[in-house]
């Protein structure tokens, strides 16, 4: 159990596909997306390489959520809060935030460590390991870096019970983050999401579109600033700007080291209007990249293409697609079901202050935060 610079390996000759992936993406990661500040090593288990971010918490003031739980708990709550379309309670929340955000910058929660985190909306563990090492992970991140918190980003009760109980048997604290949406294709073509009312209209536009599906390996280089651009278009400017900037470099190296599959729809007349992204491993299947051109008329339906095409690849896989947040009651209509997803923390060997606020944050969260997503079904 080590902790490696990615740059002092020359090889990973004898490990798995997801090691060398994971290797390839640490050596260039978080200097080819724009808005992420962080340092990168990887985590030896012996069985697999997991990348690891760490923050001493005087990084830039706008850092990704990927890497900085202040800006996932008030920066970017501040602007989902505006997107509830409810004046009434958005007001008292946004007042809570402000006040809740200066408390945790005093507490310094950016000082963490976070293990496998890919600085993706959401992580995937290998699907071989079940955990029994984490008292040695533990005990190694915290000598190694004393005045951090330890974290696990991404974990849902559906994917991760066994991670979950693990870490919380350990002294683990459980934080809500967000709600995520699941559809579970392991009934390939009979999966009941595909008969959903709204997916078989999704299906049916896909019958009949002009749009080229054009696979990732097919792409030029010159197609790759369009691609960030249409995600852009979406992620940062439709949604928030706390969303990782993924830059066409990112892309092009994901697409190249085969840690992303991109696939783009161009139009009869040669231009990339909308673009797909999936990270998977063998039994679950994210789409951290999606953008389409979100000034052509609605009718033409891109979100509808490219939701659907991510839909049926999970069902040609026969496994999970984790659809991430957002556009909830798009993804209620084609058979997503809503999950509760948590960072699991350890901050037992933190001054008796920053254990303090951790929790309190973690109980106002599962007693405010997760029923608020909830009822209003975010």
């Amino acid at each position: 159990m080590r902790l490696l610079d990615p740059n002092w390996i020359d090889a990973t000759a004898g490990r798995s596909e997801h090691d060398t992936k994971a290797l390839a993406y640490v050596r260039h990661a978080a200097s080819t997306i724009g808005n992420v500040v962080t340092r990168m090593c990887l985590l030896d288990t012996r069985d697999h390489l997991l990348p690891v971010t760490i923050n001493d918490g005087n990084e830039r003031i706008d850092n990704s959520y990927v890497v900085s739980p202040l800006t996932a708990y008030t920066g970017y709550a501040y602007y989902e809060i505006g997107q509830l379309g409810r004046p009434w309670l958005a007001w008292p929340l946004r007042h809570l935030l402000l006040r809740i955000g200066g408390w945790l910058e005093r507490a310094r929660i950016d000082r963490i460590v976070q293990v496998n985190n890919w600085l993706l909306s959401t992580n995937l563990y290998p699907p071989d390991w079940g955990g029994a090492d984490l008292p040695e992970i533990t005990h190694l991140l915290i000598e190694a870096y004393p005045d951090h918190a330890i974290c696990f980003r991404s974990l849902n009760r559906h994917s991760n019970p066994g991670l979950i109980d693990r870490l919380e048997a350990l002294g683990y604290l459980s934080i809500p983050s967000r709600q995520v949406y699941l559809f579970d294709g392991s009934n390939g073509p009979n999966s009941a999401y595909l008969h959903r009312r709204d997916s078989r209209n999704d299906a049916r536009l896909m019958a009949r579109t002009h749009y080229i599906q054009v696979p990732g390996d097919e792409l030029a280089d010159a197609d790759y600033p369009r691609i960030e651009y249409l995600y852009n278009l979406l992620y940062l400017e439709k949604y928030c700007p706390l969303n990782p900037h993924f830059s066409a470099n990112w892309m092009r190296a994901g697409q190249r080291d085969g840690w992303l599959k991109l696939i783009a729809l161009r139009s009869p007349e040669g231009q990339i209007d909308a673009v797909l992204g999936w990270f998977a491993n063998e039994h679950i299947v994210t789409t951290p990249v999606v953008g389409y051109n979100t000034a052509l008329p609605q009718k033409l339906g891109l979100y509808r293409l490219i939701s659907q095409i991510s839909l049926e690849e999970a069902a040609s896989r026969r496994c999970l697609l984790n659809m991430s947040a957002g556009a909830a009651h798009f993804k209620r209509m084609r058979g997503g079901q809503p999950e509760v997803e948590y960072s699991l923390v350890y901050v037992g060997h933190l001054s008796a202050k920053q254990r303090h606020v951790w929790r309190l944050l973690g109980r106002l969260l599962l007693t405010v935060g997760v029923p608020i997503m909830r009822k209003l079904k975010l």
